[in-house]
């Protein structure tokens, strides 16, 4: 069965029940580390911040948004990971300099655009990706399988949007590429998360619950990446442990070509970074547990969330539920298969400077209220955006 990324707090609330606060920490498999300086917030009291990109202005953030602001019967529906209520409260934000920010608010600039969340407004999806593409910001709106109350933007459903100039207008339709297609021959289900732009005219979707890569072009989107099967321990099980792969994250990397983090259904150490051709879509290789990139690198990763190369070729990847804990970190992979790991809170996109200074989505399943994992456990802290140094 696909896997959307509506992921409830429940699920994880063992593993982020006692986050701190930004502390310093690292640690590495293959090699000593150097210590690095402590995590900056940014921005706080976001909405469920999840893609990173940069454009003209400065860093854009994707927040998926709180859902509804006041759940009830008409908009609320049982979804994979529980109620889920719709509204429109999603947004993008920008961070004009977000090398000299502190603890700032959102400045957003896109508002108005659909989510679903927990009737507390947490673990939301909606407006999860971003990118720049000729003075536009691209958005990439999730897709919700249930007809829509009266009063939401009902049209952004599923769509690859483009804001300009304060006006919002469609791209493309790219849930319908799997409810028409199918192209991974499994259950029929849309989830489109991430989005890059790779030219003028033309950009790519990840898909996570349809595995696999949209291309659009000039306004038409057609497949372009599917995504294999894998299975737990790195071996395809007939009774049941098949995972799908539920692709949430893209870069471009060395060579020109992409690079396309996984969720692959919580398991830890069995998702990886595919490396993709950006002219075919043919699958190159990938890092990961028998991996063809770093193949000494056997640690694997877990729950991937957000990818991004640095200047001199390092791989920094998100795992969600990662680390010694399973509170999230984020991961250095140096081009000599050297791998550091920092520990940040539910971490979601990426985005890195010319400075080699790391921005990150922290508590990327809060809204600006905070969430609360499940009764009773400490409140976690607002959505952010941390600036960290390895």
């Amino acid at each position: 069965m696909k896997r959307r990324i509506i992921v409830g707090l429940g699920a994880v609330a063992l593993g982020v029940g006692a986050v701190a606060a930004p502390a310093s920490a690292a640690s590495t498999s293959t090699s000593a580390a150097a210590t690095p300086a402590k995590p900056v917030v940014v921005v706080s009291g976001l909405n469920n911040p999840r893609q990173l990109a940069w454009g003209p202005h400065g860093l854009l953030v994707a927040e998926a948004g709180r859902g509804s602001l006041h759940p009830g019967k008409n908009n609320c529906f049982a979804g994979p990971e529980g109620q889920t209520c719709v509204g429109a409260t999603g947004s993008v934000s920008l961070i004009a300099q977000p090398g000299l920010t502190y603890n700032a608010r959102p400045h957003r600039i896109v508002t108005g655009l659909l989510s679903g969340a927990a009737p507390d407004g947490g673990s939301a999806t909606g407006s999860d990706g971003v990118d720049a593409q000729n003075g536009s910001v691209l958005i990439q709106q999730t897709y919700f399988p249930v007809q829509l109350p009266h009063g939401l933007p009902a049209w952004q459903n599923g769509k690859l949007l483009a804001a300009r100039h304060g006006r919002l207008s469609s791209v493309a339709n790219i849930a319908k590429v799997e409810l028409t297609r199918n192209p991974d021959g499994l259950q029929v289900d849309s989830d489109p998360y991430a989005v890059l732009a790779l030219g003028r005219h033309s950009s790519l979707t990840a898909d996570a619950a349809a595995n696999d890569l949209i291309l659009v072009r000039n306004g038409k989107a057609r497949p372009f990446t599917v995504f294999p099967l894998h299975g737990c321990g790195g071996h395809r099980d007939p009774n049941g442990c098949d995972q799908e792969s539920v692709p949430t994250s893209l870069a471009r990397g060395p060579g020109n070509a992409i690079y396309v983090g996984e969720l692959a259904h919580f398991e830890p150490g069995e998702a990886r970074v595919w490396k993709v051709s950006a002219t075919t879509g043919k699958i190159l290789g990938y890092y990961g547990k028998g991996g063809t990139i770093c193949p000494s690198d056997q640690t694997g990763f877990t729950t991937v969330t957000g990818v991004q190369f640095g200047r001199d070729g390092s791989l920094y990847v998100s795992e969600l539920l990662g680390g010694a804990n399973g509170q999230g970190d984020i991961v250095k992979i140096a081009p000599d298969c050297t791998r550091t790991s920092m520990a940040v809170p539910l971490p979601a996109g990426l985005a890195l400077d010319r400075h080699n200074n790391v921005y990150v989505s922290a508590f990327s399943l809060s809204d600006t209220d905070g969430a609360v994992p499940q009764p009773g456990a400490p409140a976690l802290p607002p959505g952010q955006v941390w600036r960290v140094r390895f």
